[in-house]
């Protein structure tokens, strides 16, 4: 029979082998001797061999961590205190290899004495290092995913469908705007924030999400209790749980933000599409390989397409395709800020910008085609006007002086001829027909001539009746032969209506030019003199011209004339005159109304008279260049103070001057940079100025007078249209041609002109001004028949401006009785 000692014996080493199959560590504590085992086990769990590791009770409290060394002794004190029913705790042991191995300590009292005190504990230490391992890294874990719930905003929330209970976080609850609160709430709480147009599709899809395996996406309205209405986004899924019915669970988000940026977005996407597709300019954009993206309607106009798709199509395939003409192709990535395109359907600038992201990476570009049809015509028009005569569509006197001083420059090589040509009777049948009918006769003519010139010849209109054509190649006998193909097509000219007693013709003067030294200004007066001796041997015939070196001729001498002209222009030697208009009622008194004259001074300190140059300006095409200098150089002498002096100054325009689109922009510029009032300011034109370059002139006078500049009809009644422009021009004063004063005590007849135009003149509001008088008994009539100004030799006699002003200043300073401004 076996001793009762052996089996205990065999029960403890079976004990103990199956703790150690467990991995389990046994210490066992005689609290009687204070001695304390430890197993095998427990001493491998540790790195340690038993015999490595020194007996006694106090063992564990050389190994155990700092910090958890008070919290273990405390668990084994209450225990023994009676104060609970096992040991319990956690706590770290020091390895051999030292590192820290967590153990979970067990134990409890297994023998008391017969007192009941305590004899002796035992307990087992688990490894559970990889357990808190697993904890530690799955509190990182959660900890990040609270912050990452934190910063994105979304809350969670669960719907426990069996205990029909909602669970809402603390973001939920501030989403909803409620206060912080338990996270269990009625279910129904959620229904009660939705917004009414949202209620019945939202809780439909939320009870469809509950019978499918699917996550659910929906984006609804909410309406907090303060009344503000919020947009959320809800991500749910149902979690099914084993033998319960399971719960749906999701997230939240407030995307009210997203909502109003994604609706500003589309409106102002909104904005620019319809922006773009009502503008006229085409606008394309591609991406970066050059497909279009977008395409507006003026884009689809300009290529010649309606409803068609352009989406996809590469660019430089769709130009091509539908722009069969045009002259470039935008390439597929580039920049420009006005590349001319023309098409079919018109002409275009063409605009390009890259699009860039952020990061200036390319991802397309934009092209712009702005449609300047209709500026590519003006311009077309303004350079052709530049160059070509309104009235006859010839070239102009500056496009002939270019051409002229090109075969100039070739004279050497290539000698050509000079046509001057001078209408013969013009003016009758401008004064028997009207100066419409002079018109027509004059298109008439350049029709005619140019019919008969040969391709490379050069027409021009200089100005008035004065007509120029340059042969390249021409030798005396075909520029005699043109000049008579030219006299006869003047001749045969239908004007189509009743003519004056002496038909038109025409003198012409021919210079043959080989001299590549020679100036412009000296071929024309060549020309010109030969054009003299033709009208002097007995007018409609040519002569060419032979150069005289005993004496200067009549044209040359003209020419030297406007050469001292630009000369003295350059040297500042144009002197300012003036000659007072008074007012017929105190003729003998200072009225400030002033004619501007202009004389020059020579070399030698001479004064020069008009007489002198006026002809050879106009002829030779200075005389634009001398009024700009007179009007500039008066207002800046006087501008600044005109309106204090009460001074009023008249410019004298010619017809070269009047033809020249820019006159008024140059007025303007004056004015700006000097100050002088355009009430103050008047011009004087004439009827041979007026029609030379009608629409111009109109233009101009109109241009005047809107600004509240003065207008006068100089020269009036010399010619039988002089009523007719009271009717075209809105003028406001007439200027009576001097033939009609100087006899008006004598002649019936000019009394009876005069009185006629004063009458009108009084019906259409109009100031009148006579001319050219001469003595007091002029002056008494012009009082009875009512005219208002008066000029002339007897009031006063013209004087350089500036000693007109200065002694106007110098007079006593008291301010004179005010003299009516002529309007």
């Amino acid at each position: 029979m076996v001793h009762q000692s052996e089996l205990r014996t065999q029960h403890s080493d079976t004990y103990e082998r199956a703790l150690e199959a467990a991995g389990l560590g046994v210490w066992d504590w005689n609290l009687s001797t204070g001695a304390c085992k430890y197993s095998e086990q427990w001493c491998q769990m540790l790195g340690y061999q038993k015999k490595d590791l020194p007996k006694g009770a106090d063992l564990w409290l050389l190994l155990v961590h700092p910090d958890d060394r008070e919290r273990a002794i405390q668990s084994g004190d209450r225990h023994l205190a009676g104060e609970t029913a096992s040991i319990e705790t956690e706590l770290r042991l020091r390895h051999k290899n030292g590192h820290w191995v967590w153990v979970l300590d067990r134990g409890c009292i297994v023998e008391r004495d017969e007192n009941g005190r305590p004899v002796r504990v035992v307990g087992v230490q688990t490894d559970i290092t990889r357990q808190k391992e697993a904890e530690q890294n799955l509190g990182q874990t959660n900890e990040r995913f609270r912050l990452a719930l934190a910063a994105s905003g979304i809350g969670i929330w669960h719907y426990d469908i069996g205990l029909q209970k909602s669970n809402w976080d603390a973001r939920t609850r501030a989403i909803f705007g409620l206060y912080p609160g338990p996270t269990d709430i009625i279910a129904t709480t959620w229904q009660k924030f939705l917004h009414p147009d949202d209620r019945d599709w939202t809780e439909r899809e939320h009870a469809d999400a509950l019978s499918k395996d699917e996550e659910v996406n929906l984006r609804y309205r909410i309406i907090r209790e303060d009344g503000e209405i919020r947009h959320v986004e809800t991500l749910a899924k149902t979690v099914p749980e084993d033998g319960l019915a399971g719960c749906l669970v999701g997230t939240i988000r407030d995307i009210t933000d997203e909502v109003s940026a994604a609706d500003a977005l589309h409106a102002e996407k909104e904005r620019y599409k319809v922006t773009l597709e009502s503008i006229s300019d085409a606008v394309i954009s591609t991406d970066v390989r050059g497909r279009i993206s977008f395409a507006n309607p003026a884009a689809l106009r300009m290529l010649a397409l309606q409803d068609v798709d352009l989406t996809g199509q590469d660019l430089r395939t769709s130009f091509t395709q539908y722009l069969a003409t045009s002259q470039d192709i935008p390439p597929q990535s580039s920049q420009d800020a006005g590349h001319i395109i023309t098409t079919d359907t018109g002409t275009f600038r063409r605009k390009s910008s890259p699009l860039l992201s952020s990061a200036g990476e390319l991802g397309g570009n934009v092209f712009i085609f702005q449609n300047i049809t209709e500026e590519a015509r003006r311009q077309q028009e303004l350079a052709y006007a530049a160059r070509h005569d309104a009235l006859t569509g010839l070239y102009n006197r500056s496009a002939f002086d270019e051409a002229l001083e090109d075969a100039i420059g070739a004279a050497a090589d290539t000698p050509f001829a000079v046509l001057y040509i001078d209408l013969d009777h013009f003016k009758a049948l401008n004064d028997y027909a009207g100066h419409a009918a002079g018109d027509e006769a004059l298109r008439r003519i350049a029709t005619g001539v140019c019919e008969r010139l040969p391709s490379d010849a050069v027409f021009a209109r200089l100005g008035g009746d004065e007509f120029a054509i340059l042969l390249p190649g021409s030798d005396t006998t075909s520029a005699r032969k043109t000049a008579e193909d030219t006299i006869t097509a003047v001749r045969n000219v239908d004007l189509g209506f009743v003519v004056s007693r002496q038909p038109l013709g025409c003198s012409i003067g021919i210079a043959l030019i080989d001299d590549p030294l020679i100036s412009a200004p000296d071929v024309l007066a060549r020309a010109d003199d030969a054009c003299y001796a033709a009208k002097s041997a007995g007018r409609n015939r040519s002569s060419v011209f032979v150069e005289q070196n005993d004496v200067l001729s009549s044209g040359l001498t003209a020419a030297r004339m406007a050469a001292g002209l630009t000369e003295a222009l350059e040297d500042n030697r144009v002197v300012l005159f003036g000659q007072e208009i008074r007012s017929i009622d105190r003729p003998h008194e200072w009225s400030g109304r002033i004619e501007i004259l202009a004389r020059l001074r020579s070399r030698d300190g001479r004064i020069v008279t008009p007489a002198q140059f006026i002809s050879a300006a106009e002829r030779f095409g200075v005389a634009p260049m001398l009024d700009r200098r007179i009007i500039g150089d008066a207002l800046k002498q006087y501008g600044p103070t005109m309106e204090a002096m009460d001074l009023q100054l008249g410019f004298n325009l010619s017809a070269q001057t009047l033809s020249d689109p820019h006159l008024w922009s140059f007025i303007q510029q004056a004015v700006e940079e000097t100050g002088a009032p355009y009430s103050h300011i008047g011009f004087e034109i004439t009827e041979t100025a007026a029609v030379t370059c009608f629409d111009t002139a109109n233009l101009f006078v109109r241009q005047a007078r809107r600004q509240g500049c003065v207008v006068s009809l100089d020269d009036f009644g010399s010619g039988l249209s002089s009523f007719d422009y009271l009717r075209r021009f809105p003028i406001n004063c007439i200027k009576i041609d001097g033939a009609f004063i100087e006899k008006l005590i004598e002649s019936k007849f000019d009394r009876a002109i005069v009185s006629s135009v004063v009458g009108i003149a009084k019906d259409l509001e109009l100031d009148v001004v006579a001319e050219k008088i001469e003595n007091a008994a002029t002056v008494a009539h012009l009082q009875h028949l009512g005219v208002t100004f008066g000029q002339g030799y007897h009031l006063h006699k013209p004087e350089p401006l500036a000693d007109m002003v200065a002694r106007h200043l110098a007079r006593v300073p008291t301010v004179p009785t005010p003299i009516r401004q002529i309007r």
